[in-house]
């Protein structure tokens, strides 16, 4: 596998204040595009602003990582909130993202909705449609990262609007192609090997292992891998090696 051929994501800049979550820098040059969390589940002005010259610095796509409004959940709790408000609410996160890139000469590519509220918005219309909306507002030259059977990209492909589609290295699916839920045993891939041999059989053979056990097709153009995933630089490190051999 060529990691020339392979463009990998990766949430980052959700250290908060005084806690740490992980090394950023160290997952950079692994990864072809960062997804900046705008302090509403995690991250904070000056996080933000470090991560993006981060990512200028190794050259790597930014991306804006909205969520709900949940820093005591990091935005893993879905919440009841009217497509109305959470246009605005999406809205706020993707114009704050787009300014701090913007005053550090960068340029703010693509929108990873985060957490709870991207795992609602691919089976849930009006939250995707809220999505949809409010990255239109912002601007119409932003990319929207979502998976190829989702309501999110529905709602994307309808508006016209440029989608990436995204599969995870890192977790574990559904027969239905959704996430399976991280209160289950093994939803969350930490084993660097087991990772790197889903996201192959993702990639060159277009199929993934549900915990189900059974073999689902699958279509993507980016894989995810999560910053805060205690794993995350030695499955990033065994895909490189992988393609380098």
């Amino acid at each position: 596998m060529s990691d020339k051929k392979i463009h990998i994501n990766c949430d980052m800049g959700e250290s908060y204040g005084r806690y740490q979550l992980v090394d950023d820098e160290a997952l950079m040059p692994y990864i072809s595009a960062c997804n900046i969390a705008c302090g509403f589940h995690a991250g904070d002005p000056v996080v933000i602003d470090k991560t993006i010259k981060l990512a200028i610095a190794h050259g790597i796509e930014i991306g804006a990582h909205p969520s709900y409004p949940d820093l005591q959940g990091f935005g893993r709790r879905t919440m009841d909130i009217a497509e109305d408000e959470l246009e605005k609410i999406v809205r706020y996160q993707v114009s704050a993202m787009l300014g701090m890139v913007h005053t550090n000469k960068g340029q703010l590519i693509h929108v990873k909705p985060h957490g709870a509220l991207y795992n609602k918005a691919v089976i849930d219309r009006p939250t995707a449609r809220a999505i949809v909306k409010a990255i239109q507002k912002v601007s119409s030259d932003l990319t929207l990262y979502a998976p190829f059977q989702s309501l999110l990209n529905e709602e994307a492909q309808s508006a016209n609007m440029t989608v990436l589609h995204e599969a995870f290295i890192d977790r574990q699916y559904n027969d239905n192609l959704t996430l399976a839920s991280r209160s289950i045993d093994g939803s969350v891939i930490t084993d660097a090997t087991r990772a790197k041999e889903q996201v192959v059989l993702m990639h060159e053979h277009g199929f993934v292992h549900t915990m189900q056990k059974n073999k689902v097709a699958v279509q993507a153009n980016t894989y995810c891998i999560h910053g805060d995933n205690p794993s995350a630089l030695d499955i990033l490190q065994h895909i490189k090696d992988d393609a380098a051999s």
